[in-house]
């Protein structure tokens, strides 16, 4: 057996969708022998008579919390690894095996993954998305995670591109079904709490489709609509800075108030120029050619306030469906 073989990729979905039939067929080509499980809300009609799709087993879990599907799949086999990748992802050559080979050679290392990238065909909006995701001003300090970065030891990877032992997953209790998203940090705090390694390096690589923008938005109000529930789990400085974008909403709700009081303005303007420069000389600086400008100053704003408007309108009630508004293909 090769260690593909003794490995199950687990794939949580809502329902069959073009991406998924291409996670499906290049997990397939990348690592023959695998055990593919493809959770899904409910049964697609083309299932086979032995629960089968396109080579992966089915299993209906309901719509229940990508966490919950997780978990599902690494129940429902007894491969010695689990790799964990998005239903908008595909696997680059030689994902699975690289993963395994670092966990074999260090037993102290719980979870590796690598870059989550655009994929070579990415265009429209989607284009504009994944530069501005390769942005400090979208993805902070872990931007290095959206592009081939060298190998490095972190606090967390994604869960879009997370391979670890199942006995590893398992013994830190899986993922928090309770949680809509952040699943992935938190089950990385437990297992750097547990003594565990967590590996980033770039030859464990998946292309990972970006969301057109009106999908984006929704996603980054969503991210932001969670962070009260994630904020008791945070234990590092780091973790906090999924605050700074509903700090820097507030800052700039705080205009309205300059009619009543003009004094402010001696604060808020000046900051509100520095972000537009630092907007514009960001566009620049990732944009690839002229055409990008727009559209990539616009994903830049969304990915950059868009979790704080969420972190506002989430509390409020103004967010209710955050299940449809998450869909990650329409």
């Amino acid at each position: 057996m090769n260690d593909e073989q003794d490995a199950a990729i687990v794939i949580p979905a809502i329902e069959i969708n073009p991406l998924v039939d291409r996670c499906i067929a290049e997990c397939r080509a990348d690592s023959p022998g695998a055990d593919i499980i493809l959770l899904l809300d409910t049964a697609p009609p083309e299932i086979g008579g032995d629960d089968t799709y396109g080579g992966a087993r089915v299993i209906v879990t309901g719509p229940v919390t990508i966490s919950a599907k997780r978990n599902r799949g690494a129940e429902a086999t007894d491969r010695t690894f689990l790799a964990f990748i998005d239903s908008d992802a595909y696997p680059a050559p030689g994902w699975l095996g690289n993963a395994i080979r670092e966990l074999e050679k260090d037993p102290m290392l719980g979870i590796c993954g690598g870059p989550n990238v655009s994929p070579p065909d990415a265009r429209g909006s989607e284009r504009y998305v994944g530069l501005a995701q390769k942005s400090v001003l979208v993805t902070g300090h872990l931007n290095f995670r959206k592009q081939k970065a060298a190998a490095r030891y972190c606090d967390d990877l994604p869960s879009c591109n997370m391979v670890m032992r199942r006995t590893d997953y398992l013994a830190l209790g899986g993922m928090d079904e309770s949680l809509y998203i952040y699943e992935d940090k938190d089950l990385c705090r437990k297992a750097v709490e547990a003594g565990k390694r967590i590996l980033f390096t770039p030859d464990v690589l998946v292309f990972h489709r970006d969301r057109p923008l009106n999908l984006f938005i929704n996603q980054r109000l969503v991210w932001g609509a969670n962070i009260w529930t994630t904020a008791p789990r945070a234990r590092r400085a780091s973790d906090l800075i999924v605050f700074l974008p509903v700090t820097a909403v507030v800052f700039f709700l705080s205009g309205a108030v300059l009619p009543w009081l003009s004094i402010w303005g001696w604060v808020w303007g000046p900051v509100a120029g520095l972000y537009g420069a630092l907007i514009a000389v960001e566009t620049v600086r990732r944009a690839e050619r002229p055409g990008d400008l727009p559209g990539l100053a616009l994903a830049l704003v969304i990915g950059n306030l868009g979790p704080g408007v969420g972190a506002v309108l989430g509390p409020l009630g103004l967010l209710p469906d955050q299940r449809r508004l998450y869909r990650n293909f329409e």
